[in-house]
């Protein structure tokens, strides 16, 4: 019985037994999956056995589920709260079917998720509320991007994984609280946003610099960088169509001003009203808007939260030159004038007739 568990271990990541002692020898398979020869091990094969034989009966019955919510929405007759549950009933009834897949088990371990099935939804969901969505939350919260840009009452714990990738590099995500190059965002960058729900829904993103100087009030305040509206996500599309949404501000790079700490560049994705289902009409917006008060305005709802830092150097002003049309501001502080030194920059002499 030892020997079974084991080899039904062994199978639920995808490792090869290649001796009669499974714990011996192990080739760990990186690129694709190679499903284990039969007979090699007895125990193993019957671990194998037991896996399938459960597989098909939750298979069965997640058919069943599927057919008995097809009927509920056909007819019209259920409710919501009832379709609701019935369509959770087949998604866990669909996950129980390949949650022991061995196949599957090791295409999640690389990162290799088909979010078009119930089990890597699952899956994702289970690998991101782990430590990523810990790294997150103590990121936001340590760096004050929450309770400075939202209430942390409001956001809760997010329903969605936003992911940011800058355009130079779109296949790698950035870690919450990342300090880039503002060059390196001089394109929009790109956004994914992991739905863990079965239907599609509208959503808008906004990214907000924390940190623009407010100088007559000697503080900081919020500035949009970037606003577009009715972008669809759902379990099959995840990476978002700015060509399809609709455009409410255009992207402005980051261009933290000489002189000034770190700015916190945050990016929400907030789930539209009515579940997902209403459509924003154009409108103004201001730049200089408050993303509380945008947010309550218009019925949004934090679904997706991330953020990355940037600094001044030399790129900056090129930005405020060439994209904003104006003359790139210094906050540092003014040398103060030394009278012991001279105007061609060397210290002049203590003593007079020396």
């Amino acid at each position: 019985m030892n020997a079974a568990r084991h080899a039904l271990a062994l199978a639920r990541f995808g490792c090869k037994v290649v001796t009669s002692q499974p714990w011996a020898q192990l080739r760990r398979l990186q690129s694709t999956y190679v499903k284990p020869a039969a007979g090699v091990n007895p125990a193993y094969d019957e671990a194998v056995n037991i896996i399938d034989a459960y597989a098909a009966k939750k298979a069965a019955e997640a058919k069943a589920a599927a057919a008995e919510l097809a009927q509920a929405q056909e007819s019209g007759s259920a409710s919501d709260e009832q379709v609701g549950a019935l369509k959770k009933k087949w998604f866990d009834l669909a996950v129980e079917a390949e949650i022991n897949n061995p196949e599957v088990l090791w295409s999640a371990k690389q990162g290799k998720y088909d979010l078009t099935r119930p089990v890597f939804l699952h899956l994702r969901e289970q690998a991101w509320r782990g430590r990523p969505l810990e790294i997150l939350m103590q990121r936001l919260l340590q760096m004050f991007v929450l309770p400075d840009l939202l209430d942390p009452r409001d956001v809760g714990t997010p329903s969605a994984q936003l992911n940011i990738a800058l355009a130079a590099n779109p296949q790698d995500v950035l870690e919450p609280g990342s300090i880039i190059d503002p060059s390196e965002a001089r394109k929009q960058p790109e956004i994914e946003l992991v739905n863990f729900h079965e239907d599609s829904r509208l959503h808008t993103l906004v990214m907000v610099d924390l940190d623009e100087p407010l100088e007559a009030q000697q503080t900081f305040r919020e500035q949009f960088h970037w606003v577009v509206a009715n972008l669809s996500f759902s379990k099959g599309q995840s990476k978002a169509d700015m060509a399809k949404g609709l455009t409410l501000l255009p992207y402005v790079p980051p261009h933290p001003a000489r002189g000034t700490p770190n700015h916190r560049y945050a990016f929400v994705l907030f789930e539209q009203g009515e579940n997902g289902s209403k459509q924003l009409d154009s409108f103004e917006v201001s730049r200089d808007s408050v993303l509380r008060s945008f947010a309550a305005q218009h019925d949004l709802r934090p679904a997706g939260i991330s953020f990355f830092r940037a600094s001044w150097n030399e790129s900056v002003d090129d930005v405020y030159r060439d994209v904003l049309q104006q003359t790139p501001p210094n906050y540092g502080i003014a040398p103060t004038p030394r009278s012991d030194i001279g105007p061609d920059g060397r210290k002049l002499n203590a003593y007079e007739n020396y």
